[in-house]
């Protein structure tokens, strides 16, 4: 009788965690660990050099059924005004895991404008201890901005609702900030 064993469907990094952090104006550090060792070795990480969506994975945060209707309806709008094609949406549940896939260059923008859509008490929205990572992008190159293209300023408590964008560089920042900028004031207008 001949014993198989099962060699699993895993991916590649399934024993490993990656640890990046930041210090203002001190720069990124990136590390994976292997979980079963506990070792760390030291890895480069980058956001996208990209100057425009085609082809990217990008988008709006739209996991609830509250928004979501406006929120895709606005991104369509986003998108074609941009001349943006094919725009891959890659939801990632996690305003964490979504500055993580900027940083190491899987994204090229994400917008999270679910306060502006959901202005209900008690909406699931992000919230400053959410987005704190975002210095981790900025010290990669990446940007974080309020929906206008201002600097986020979020108050430090565990329950003000956030809205904010990321973008891989500054050129997507400035290529896609303004027209997003417009789409925001435009569905305040109504």
């Amino acid at each position: 009788m001949t014993r198989h064993r099962d060699a699993g469907l895993g991916t590649a990094k399934q024993g490993a965690a990656d640890q990046l952090s930041a210090v203002r104006g001190a720069g990124l550090v990136a590390q994976r660990l292997d979980l079963r060792t506990g070792a760390a070795e030291q890895f480069s990480v980058r956001p996208s050099s990209a100057e425009d969506l085609e082809r990217s994975f990008s988008g709006l945060a739209k996991f609830f059924l509250p928004g979501k209707s406006d929120l895709t309806a606005l991104e369509a709008e986003l998108f074609r005004r941009l001349g943006c094609r094919h725009v891959f949406d890659d939801e990632y549940l996690s305003t964490g895991g979504q500055l993580h896939e900027l940083v190491t260059g899987r994204d090229r923008f994400v917008a999270d404008l679910r306060p502006l859509i959901d202005e209900a008490e008690g909406a699931l929205a992000c919230h400053p201890y959410d987005v704190c990572t975002s210095i981790v992008l900025t010290e990669a190159g990446g940007m974080v901005t309020d929906p206008w293209g201002q600097p986020l300023d979020a108050p430090l408590d565990n329950s003000s609702p956030v809205a904010w964008v990321g973008y891989a560089n500054e050129t997507l920042a400035a290529r896609i900030g303004p027209v997003l900028a417009e789409l925001v004031d435009e569905l305040h207008d109504r």
